[in-house]
């Protein structure tokens, strides 16, 4: 019986740190595209870089996030704006608002005028504050009730199983 209790302790400590740690890596991506656009931003607006220049910069650092859009536009450069986007990995942690902001940018991305690319990423990147601050104070609140309900989850487990 204590062996019982003890395995429906460790379980619910296990699914209150598995709830923890979903918003920390959702904030973990979030803060990866948030990079990636400020790094885009940055290539259209002083260097008027070509497209895939442009996603390359948005690329370099910590996150890989768009090398497999990278390599589709090199090997299919006269494909459709959604074929290519369906090369991004619409990670299960994104919302579909969030989604439909990063697409609607990287469409925007594809216009041939310097203007409509810049447009297309500043909004992005002002719909994207908004998110992220949504995420992080969701994060913060959230990640020690979840660890604690846990913790108090496994300890009451315990107790009525012994």
């Amino acid at each position: 019986m204590i062996a019982l209790a003890v395995l429906g302790a460790g379980a619910c400590v296990a699914l209150g740190k598995s709830a923890a740690e979903h918003l920390n890596r959702r904030d973990t991506l979030l803060q990866a595209w948030e990079g990636a656009l400020l790094r885009m931003e940055a290539a259209v607006n002083h260097s008027g870089a070509e497209l895939t220049d442009v996603l390359r910069r948005g690329a370099e650092e910590n996150e890989p996030i768009l090398p497999e859009l990278i390599k589709r536009l090199e090997t299919m450069p006269a494909a459709p704006v959604e074929a290519l986007l369906d090369a991004l990995p619409w990670d299960s942690l994104l919302l579909p608002a969030e989604r439909g902001v990063l697409n609607d940018c990287l469409a925007g991305l594809f216009s041939p005028s310097l203007q409509a690319q810049s447009q297309a990423i500043s909004y992005a990147r002002s719909q994207w504050a908004v998110f992220r601050s949504s995420c992080r104070e969701a994060r913060e609140k959230n990640t020690r009730l979840y660890t604690s309900l846990g913790w108090l989850g496994g300890a009451a487990a315990f107790i009525l199983l012994c």
